[in-house]
């Protein structure tokens, strides 16, 4: 259908119905944001009740009566308590809402209608906010609200307004209210947290889990998905240092290892190299695990709290929403706390009926080691000169899966070889332990930070060792050192698939990919966290070292105000009376003195018709009328007029007085 003949499709309709078809479209744009995260079943019924109210307008049919209406709302009430087993929080709100939109336009017969769906669309479009901040959303936002608001100009005409000049009025008016929404957002009082961090329905978000079997991480790292940015101070640590710790897994089963949860005790290790410090920006995820750079020494103690196993919590219940720490790590250090009896116990257990061909080869390679360290040294020979391979597509397992791994398979990913050397060093009464994370990062030259994404999920084992503690051991380093210095693609064998490996060795496609990646870490660094520390520092450089929060109240109110006076004057002398013509202001008050005279002018006549009427009524004038008349017209219509000829004319009119 043509532009044209839409047109006059809708031309055809009512006012009412005119304005409904922007009104729908309105409110569909709002919505449209929500679609992966509310029920279908309120998107189908706002749908349904949009597409009965427009057929209902095109056909003349009866909208429903008040008491359907009102039953089908109250319907719709009970859905969103059943979907959600409340009215509050993010998703049945969100849900009410829209289902409340498309009730409300069964029922609009008048502009007042109209407007109220409008607003509704307002609430809905900026409820998107609350579930997602990027960059790629707010151009989206605008055009919608923009829309919005040219529909609820157009619907508050007599006569329809031309798109073109609700757009540009719309235009302007957002122009004019942007210094007030950057004095607002720079300047507002900031509360501690973050405003986005409502408590939402939980959503699956790939990331790593409370346990790891043969395959997970594998898995993991087929995703692009970013994890985590981080930002140094100074410089960054080597790629073998770059171990961001995460779950620590000590129960096994014989197949599955799985994560016992976080105990608090205190545990004192020793730096012995370079400290790092460093701003982490975590995704939102589903857990309060920050991966910290492997081991945190420096964090806010009011936001975070480390365990006994080293792993970092944030204090708050989940991270939902992008959110940074700064930190403190040195790669290098030694464990000065003793090894409790039951952590010992906890981290020496194996299921004694499995695995148990992997059980009797580390005791034979112990008894041949003579010593923890040669035992450890000769685990990892034997997984880098034997024919073990690192690959993302390992054979499936059996239940004795370490088994099937050392001695049938020998493919697999990090994940097979960590539990391989783990299980090997708890047989021979070694403390062994999975820690699941991250390792390496894509650095970002654009934004000088490190990409951490979920490819780069990885597992690695800790030990411990008399007089040292807990010391990193990462098989992983003996079958693919590539792995570790350069990355997944370096390591995975060129005739494997590599989901985006091509794209990604692209040159192009790279710089595409990290400017892309540094203007959406500006906009969440410097829109999205732009909170309390922000402000300070800001108004610290506007030299305004202690801000309290009543002075930055009574700034904000007198910024405001200077604000709203400048608009004022501006609109003022925008909006000021045209300066009046001398000629007409003589004329009209030769039009006053003739009427007190008894000659009012019709609204029909001209100033020829009526001067000559006025002087046919009053013949004592006529002299002077006849050269109030001739001067006029000389000013009116004859060449450029002097200016002794007005003063000549206010001389005239003013005579008739006398």
């Amino acid at each position: 259908m043509s532009a044209a003949t839409l047109e006059n499709r809708l031309q055809q309709l009512t006012p009412i119905g005119q304005r409904l078809v922007w009104v729908i479209a309105g409110l569909a744009l709002a919505v449209a944001p929500h679609f992966d995260h509310i029920a279908v079943w309120t998107l189908l019924t706002a749908a349904v009740a949009a597409a009965f109210r427009m057929t209902a307008e095109i056909k003349h049919w009866p909208l429903p009566p008040k008491w359907a209406c009102t039953g089908i709302a109250f319907a719709s009430l009970l859905g969103v308590l059943a979907s959600y087993r409340t009215l509050n929080g993010i998703d049945a709100g969100t849900s009410l809402l829209i289902v409340m939109a498309g009730m409300k336009l069964l029922e609009t017969r008048t502009v007042r209608d109209l407007t109220v769906v409008v607003f509704l669309s307002y609430f809905a479009l900026f409820a998107a906010f609350l579930y997602n901040q990027s960059m790629l959303l707010l151009p989206y936002m605008l055009l919608t609200a923009g829309l919005l608001t040219m529909t609820l100009m157009r619907i508050h005409q007599t006569e329809a307004m031309p798109v073109r000049e609700a757009a540009t009025t719309t235009a302007k008016m957002f122009l004019q209210a942007v210094p007030l929404a950057v004095l607002l957002f720079l300047f507002f009082p900031r509360l501690p947290g973050q405003f986005w961090a409502v408590p939402a329905r939980e959503r699956a978000i790939t990331g790593l889990s409370e346990q790891m079997t043969p395959g997970d991480v594998s898995e993991l790292s087929l995703s692009s998905a970013t994890a985590f940015r981080v930002k140094f101070e100074g410089e960054a640590p080597p790629p073998r240092e770059r171990y961001w710790r995460g779950p620590v897994m000590h129960l096994f089963d014989g197949r599955t290892w799985r994560y016992t949860g976080a105990s608090y005790q205190p545990q004192q290790i020793a730096s012995s190299g370079s400290t790092y410090r460093y701003r982490i920006s975590l995704e939102p995820q589903q857990r309060n695990w920050i991966f910290a750079l492997d081991m945190v020494t420096g964090w806010d103690r009011a936001r975070a709290h480390r365990a006994e196993d080293f792993q970092l919590y944030a204090r708050q219940e989940q991270i939902a929403v992008l959110t940074s720490f700064d930190l403190e790590s040195t790669p290098t250090y030694v464990t000065t706390s003793e090894l409790r009896n039951d952590q010992r116990r906890l981290d020496t257990y194996i299921p004694r009926n499995r695995n148990t061909r992997t059980i009797e080869l580390a005791r034979q390679m112990r008894e041949s080691a003579g010593s923890d360290e040669a035992f450890i040294q000769s685990v990892l020979t034997k997984f880098g000169s034997e024919e073990f391979y690192y690959t993302l597509q390992p054979p499936a397992l059996d239940t004795n899966a370490v088994d099937d791994f050392l001695f049938n398979t020998k493919r697999g990913f990090c994940e097979h070889f960590a539990s391989a050397f783990t299980v090997m060093a708890r047989s021979v009464g070694i403390p062994a332990r999975i820690v699941t994370g991250y390792q390496g990062g894509e650095f970002n030259p654009m934004g000088g930070y490190f990409i951490v994404r979920q490819s780069d999920a990885h597992a690695w084992s800790e030990v411990w060792l008399d007089g040292r503690g807990w010391q990193r051991i990462d098989p992983t380093a003996a079958i693919a050192p590539e792995r570790i210095e350069r990355g997944l693609d370096a390591a995975i064998s060129a005739e494997e698939d590599v989901p985006g490996r091509v794209l990604r060795q692209s040159a192009l496609f790279s710089k595409m990919r990290m400017a892309w990646d540094a203007a959406n870490t500006f906009w969440n660094d410097q829109i999205v966290e732009f909170g309390e520390a922000q402000q300070n520092w800001l108004l610290k450089k506007l030299n305004i070292d202690n801000p309290r929060l009543e002075y930055l109240a009574v700034g904000l109110i007198v910024a405001l105000l200077g604000f709203f006076a400048i608009l004022s004057v501006y609109l003022t002398w925008k909006f000021k009376p045209r300066a009046r013509d001398p000629v007409a202001h003589v004329y009209e008050q030769l039009c006053r003195k003739l009427a007190k005279l008894g000659v009012p002018r019709q609204p029909h006549e001209g100033p020829n018709d009526y001067v000559a009427r006025a002087a046919q009524a009053r013949p004592e004038l006529a002299a002077q009328l006849a050269e109030v008349q001739s001067v006029y017209v000389s000013l009116r219509y004859g060449p450029t007029p002097l200016p002794t000829q007005l003063s000549r004319l206010k001389f005239l009119v003013n005579q008739l007085e006398a």
